[in-house]
């Protein structure tokens, strides 16, 4: 045998034995592929299946976060990102401290956006429920029977009465948006519902002038048809108020001590010589002026002649227009005969008063946080102006209403 026919037979041999190789090879690949495919997830071979592909699925998530984040990259400016954070809608929590809700779930209830900004600048509630209570305080419920049995339905009008700076407006706006109050269009005119935005003899007016003073555009309508809802402020933020909106007030106003209930340099004492404290006079009309000895007994004397009259009426609390707003606004509405509207509760967010005489007024944040804020209730008096404030404020009124003595 040749030389060349010894080569040739070698090669034959290696190709089978490659090809005897790769056969075997193969062969066992697809079995051992089958016994994985058919072994259950609880067995060992069934958990190293899973085992292999949870690490392929977490090394293609990376991969394809990896891909985000390089395309986010080109997209998002810093200051953008920044923006984007503070827009955060927070969801409603449903947490309340003993009957009042959480601030920021009022807001939301409200329509307000809110933001990780909004939500730094809210008082706590804890500080709220010291000033307030967690509960709304309404005077005069009890008398709620007597006006429905009194006054027939087609003939009942509902409308605010208080003392300038105390949430007449939003009260009247709150009212209008939610309760309905249905009066006789053939008797009063198809123009006339029944929430008014006063009472007929003028919402700021004294009690005492009730049936001696007609309001304007009040003619032809029965003063002991209406239900008056007086609303009334905690006194050391209403005076505060006062100095940035007086209205019909007039007193001797120092700037830089204001509320100055008290003088306390020799050059105030002789501005109001011989008077001790600075006298405040009320320019409701030309020919009605009221005399008071301070701002403070200006309060006493308005809020408590409305507290002494017998015929049905309601006092309610400024503060729970802001945090109590629903249950306040029910009760009122159903006092007088009527019935909340359908659908979500309406609150008002932008400033209820209107106009030039009431630029600066507060929106529903900003009110939150300057009433709801224990150290702003009483950051702007002197020792003194304090000191004369606690001893001359009606007490039995303060606690009536849960306005608890400042320390």
């Amino acid at each position: 045998m040749s030389a060349n026919n010894f080569e040739y037979t070698d090669h034959r041999i290696f190709l089978s034995i490659v090809g005897f190789l790769c056969f075997t090879t193969v062969m066992q690949i697809v079995s051992f592929e089958c016994f994985f495919e058919n072994a259950g997830n609880n067995s060992i071979y069934g958990l190293s299946r899973l085992k292999v592909d949870s690490m392929t699925k977490l090394r293609n998530k990376r991969i394809h976060k990896k891909k985000d984040y390089k395309m986010n990259e080109t997209e998002f400016h810093p200051m953008k990102k920044k923006e984007q954070q503070n827009d955060i809608v927070h969801p409603i929590k449903n947490i309340s401290i003993n009957g009042i809700r959480p601030l920021g779930d009022i807001l939301q209830l409200a329509g307000v956006r809110m933001t990780d900004d909004i939500q730094k600048l809210l008082p706590p509630l804890e500080g709220i429920v010291g000033m307030y209570g967690s509960k709304p305080v309404i005077i005069g419920e009890e008398r709620c029977d007597a006006f429905q049995a009194s006054i027939p339905p087609d003939d009942r009008f509902l409308a605010p009465a208080g003392m300038f700076n105390t949430g007449t407006n939003l009260l009247e706006s709150l009212l209008v948006k939610n309760c309905r109050l249905p009066v006789s269009r053939k008797k009063y005119g198809k123009h006339n519902k029944g929430v008014k935005y006063q009472v007929p003899w003028g919402k700021h007016s004294p009690v005492e002038w009730r049936f001696k003073h007609i309001a304007p555009t009040f003619e032809g309508l029965p003063q002991s048809h209406f239900l008056p809802a007086v609303v009334i402020k905690d006194p050391y933020t209403w005076m505060e108020s006062m100095c940035r909106h007086k209205y019909a007030a007039e007193w001797s106003q120092i700037k830089g001590h204001c509320p100055n209930l008290v003088p306390t340099t020799p050059r105030e004492k002789n501005m109001i010589q011989p008077e001790k404290m600075f006298p405040v006079t009320v320019h409701y009309h030309p020919q009605n002026v009221t005399y008071h000895e301070s701002i403070s007994e200006l309060y006493n004397e308005w809020y408590g002649n409305w507290l002494d009259v017998e015929f049905p009426r309601l006092v309610v609390r400024f503060e729970d227009l802001m945090f109590h707003a629903e249950h306040v606004v029910e009760k009122v509405c159903k006092c007088a005969g009527g019935n909340l509207a359908e659908g979500p509760f309406q609150y008002i967010t932008d400033s209820a008063k209107k106009g030039k005489a009431h630029m600066g007024s507060n929106g529903l944040v900003k009110s939150m946080v300057k009433y709801g804020d224990v150290e702003k209730r009483t950051h702007a008096y002197t020792p003194m102006d304090l000191d004369y404030a606690k001893s001359s404020l009606r007490s039995d009124v303060l606690d009536m209403f849960h306005y608890g003595s400042p320390p």
